[in-house]
């Protein structure tokens, strides 16, 4: 079923990462790193994204339709057991940033000596001029202001190039937002360190990070202070049982205070087992040139000097019509009955995410066009269907109906392809899934489908027949 042609609907994943065609940077290097690794393929496409959210954050936001200004930072979350080879992956598209991190603190040490020796010599004349006062000193008032002047001359210490927060505390991660670059990713291929850390007793403080909100930090025994037009993006890579007692153990709800519903979840399958190596050269040409404009764009956040001047993304006018119909789409389904109607929280924040991603593919793949295309956008709508699909997995089980519906999807699958567009319901019943074999669990299953496909059930003769595209003309019918 293809879900360009009805671009009303907000589709239905069934766990398989889409076509990257139309980003060819992404696809490229996405599948050298599956063949040279063999890892997940989502865990690939999570830290391919994870790496993009961090290295355009402090160049762009984006204008959602709603008019709203918002960062490109992307929350993620990979759940994944010990062996899928998180850590080489991370690497694999991390490993650029770091080097540039290793690069810039090489420039920042040699202008951290140069403002230590100035603000020496800015001690030694601000102490020379106190001297001077005295109280009988007619020239008290001179002094004085030149006092003031001195103290607006105070040489202004060099920002830290830190980007990568991993075994940190909150404080810690603050005051690097205030002090250093505004622009930071937090995250591990150790998510254990994390979820068994302080840090995540405030999880709710990295919502108004991930909105791009003016942010006041109180402090206790030193003066407060205000983060404003900061960005943060995560990549939490987490093993299930280390999750699941988090979960289970803390005493801070991180679904009902928002942490988890902003986050793309990723929950492939394993690759375990199946993975056979012959000693192969791949090619890492893909990898090296996503690694190379990783390098630029990351290159021209830290040249900005106001970040407040970041270049906005703007949807072109039939991109921005596909995406009221999604938010529109997405909204129906969160009504009782839908698919998200226990999910709202997660779903509210999926066209967000969708804008979010459709910028960053856009302009990482088109680096002078900031007006994201039909293509773009779609792409972006298929990831997060495909990231949408794991947090419902994975923190809203699915009722029967909803597995059955998978089992009935897969089953019709090969009549759709060979081109049969209708097939009678007691075809079905008769010969389907057994999970579909009552008409209540047909039927509701059936009922799923239908929110993101345009499957009806219409009548022909005195026979109840599945049409799987209502609005258009048959070219076959299946009357077995």
């Amino acid at each position: 079923m293809n879900s360009y042609y009805y671009q009303k609907l907000f589709p239905i994943s069934y766990g398989y990462v889409p076509s990257l065609t139309v980003a060819p940077k992404m696809e490229k290097a996405f599948e050298e790193a599956r063949e040279l690794l063999q890892a997940p393929d989502g865990m690939i496409l999570a830290c391919q994204l994870t790496s993009m959210a961090t290295a355009m954050q402090g160049v762009f936001n984006v204008e959602i339709p709603t008019l709203k200004i918002a960062p490109v930072s992307l929350m993620v979350m990979t759940i994944a057991q010990s062996g899928e080879r998180k850590s080489t992956v991370d690497n694999l598209f991390m490993g650029e940033i770091k080097s540039i991190e290793k690069e810039q603190e090489a420039v920042y040490q040699k202008s951290l000596k140069e403002y230590n020796i100035q603000m020496d010599i800015h001690k030694e004349k601000k102490a020379k001029l106190k001297k001077a006062i005295t109280l009988d000193n007619a020239e008290n008032e001179q002094t004085i202001q030149q006092l003031v002047a001195l103290s607006e001359q105070e040489p202004t210490k060099p920002r830290a190039p830190r980007v990568i927060y991993e075994d940190t505390t909150s404080e810690a991660l603050l005051d690097g937002l205030k002090n250093d670059l505004p622009n930071v990713f937090f995250g591990t291929s150790e998510g254990d360190l994390i979820f068994k850390s302080r840090i995540m007793s405030n999880a709710a403080n990295f919502n108004p990070m991930w909105s791009g909100d003016d942010m006041t930090v109180n402090r206790k025994t030193s003066p407060s202070f205000k983060l404003i037009d900061i960005r943060l993006s995560m990549h939490i890579m987490v093993q299930p049982d280390t999750l699941q007692n988090f979960l289970n153990k803390s005493n801070v709800n991180v679904r009902d205070n928002g942490f988890l519903s902003r986050m793309l979840v990723c929950a492939p399958p394993s690759t375990c087992g199946f993975r056979q190596s012959y000693g192969y050269q791949y090619s890492r040409e893909g990898i090296e040139e996503f690694n190379c404009r990783i390098r630029q764009l990351l290159e021209q956040s830290f040249r900005l000097v106001d970040y407040r001047h970041r270049t906005k993304v703007v949807f072109s006018s039939a991109a921005e019509k596909i995406w009221w119909n999604i938010y529109n789409d997405i909204e129906t389904k969160m009504a009782p009955g839908g698919m998200y109607e226990c999910a709202k929280d997660h779903a509210s924040k999926v066209p967000e995410n969708i804008a979010r991603v459709a910028a960053l593919t856009h302009c990482f793949e088109h680096p002078d066009d900031f007006e994201i295309s039909v293509e773009s956008l779609w792409l972006a709508v298929e990831l997060l269907s495909y990231f949408s699909r794991d947090f419902m997995r994975v923190f809203c089980p699915p009722p029967k109906y909803v597995l059955d519906a998978y089992a009935l999807n897969d089953w019709l699958k090969p009549f759709i392809d060979s081109g049969i567009t209708q097939i009678r319901k007691n075809y079905i019943l008769q010969f389907g899934p057994s999970c579909i074999r009552k008409k209540a669990d047909l039927q509701a299953a059936l009922d799923y489908l239908k929110q993101s496909y345009p499957m009806e059930e219409i009548i022909i003769g005195k026979t109840r027949v599945i049409d799987f595209f209502y609005h258009q003309p048959p070219n076959d019918a299946h009357t077995s």
